[in-house]
């Protein structure tokens, strides 16, 4: 029989006592497994938390969690087993949901599950797996450069941060841009790799996708709107999911279409742009969209930015007026420079290939040195998560 050479680390956040005292007897008397008495680890195989007065909070908590890599495997419980308790749950990242009381039973096939699948993963000495972090693009209507803010983002970030990996996706089914925007001929789209799902692996990936000159790899969008009828509802938002594992920056270019897929992508992301001009009808449906993707996208206020594209000073509708309409602030301005973003556009280039020292790139520099600060940031304990 296989061992566990280094026992996982188990953490429990509980709050009722007879339920902490239950799990602990439960956990002790398991082989490979060892309790974490600190609350300042840096990382946790195993988290074991009770679902309190709070849960929307704690769900999202949890999200952060899973997608900081500060936990590995997420078990929950509660005393209350209801639909609105239970979906979110298992929507949030839970491996296995305890009912209360605890049945033993229950809880050591899901550790012995966690064991097994150590066991064949893991390999002595390797490091934990990172995931890569999602950064979405949404606009508020068509034309207001969706697309020209997701390349220029990404390639933005890749200049930043040489040595990582950035991926570009487009998901404009029928109309999609980014191999225009980059001047590139391509062959494979995500409906290509999804048929081949169960080869996807690092290097199948890069072979897959197109390489630009900035480092940056694309995947296109299918040229035929009927094609994603070949596929599983969720099999887009199974390909990001599966590419955390393999780059570590994921830029999606979701147009403008608010779809299942995308909402799930929302939830996995580590930011969401609304791009939208400084028009009526582009604030307007902002608010609208603000508050679907706040409601139904898995979404906090913390993660969403409002992007005004095109950007002047001298605006008939002021930033002030714009956020009061929106109800939230506007977090970021790309100045207007028609010419010089069609000149990019036309010729297949970034804007900083065109002219890396215009307030439009010096925007877009900015906005990628946030990204690449926060991806560069050292995890924190645990329980800071919870403090």
């Amino acid at each position: 029989m296989t061992t566990q050479k280094n026992p996982l680390s188990v953490q429990l956040a509980i709050k009722t006592p007879a339920i902490q005292e239950s799990l602990t007897q439960i956990i002790k008397g398991l082989d490979g497994f060892t309790l974490q008495k600190g609350n300042d680890a840096a990382r946790i195989d195993v988290l074991v938390l009770e679902i309190g007065s709070n849960p929307a909070s704690e769900f999202e908590t949890i999200r952060a969690l899973l997608q900081e890599n500060v936990v590995g495997t997420l078990f929950l419980t509660s005393a209350k087993t209801t639909s609105d308790i239970l979906l979110p749950a298992l929507r949030a990242g839970a491996k296995e949901f305890f009912s209360q009381p605890i049945d033993p039973g229950e809880v050591i096939s899901a550790f012995q599950k966690v064991k097994a699948e150590s066991l064949v993963k893991n390999q002595p000495g390797e490091k934990p797996l990172i995931l890569g972090r999602i950064f979405s693009v949404l606009g508020a209507k068509g034309g207001v450069g969706t697309t020209t803010f997701a390349v220029n983002l990404a390639t933005s970030i890749q200049a930043l941060d040489p040595e990582k990996l950035v991926a570009l996706i487009d998901m404009n089914r029928l109309v999609g841009e980014v191999p225009l925007f980059l001047d590139l001929q391509t062959d494979t789209n995500w409906e290509e790799i999804g048929k081949n799902f169960s080869r996807l692996d690092a290097a199948y990936l890069q072979s897959a996708m197109t390489h630009h000159s900035s480092g940056v790899y694309v995947l296109p969008a299918p040229s035929r709107f009927e094609t994603e009828a070949h596929l599983p509802a969720d099999s887009l938002f199974q390909i990001v999911k599966a590419m955390r594992q393999f780059f570590d920056y994921i830029i999606i270019d979701g147009g403008m279409v608010f779809d299942d897929n995308l909402c799930k992508i929302f939830a996995e992301s580590e930011r969401v742009y609304l791009v939208s001009i400084l028009s009526l009808p582009c604030i307007i449906n902002v608010r609208k969209l603000q508050e679907s993707i706040l409601t139904t996208g898995g979404v906090t206020d913390g993660k969403l930015r409002i992007i005004a594209n095109r950007f002047e000073k001298k605006a008939q509708i002021s930033l002030t007026e714009a956020n009061k309409i929106i109800g939230t602030d506007i977090s970021t301005t790309i100045p207007n420079d028609y010419q010089l973003t069609m000149e990019a556009i036309n010729n297949g280039k970034t804007i900083a290939e065109i002219s890396a020292s215009s307030s439009v790139a010096k925007a877009y520099e900015k906005l990628a040195e946030s990204v690449v600060e926060s991806a560069n940031k050292r995890p924190r304990g645990i329980f800071s998560w919870f403090r």
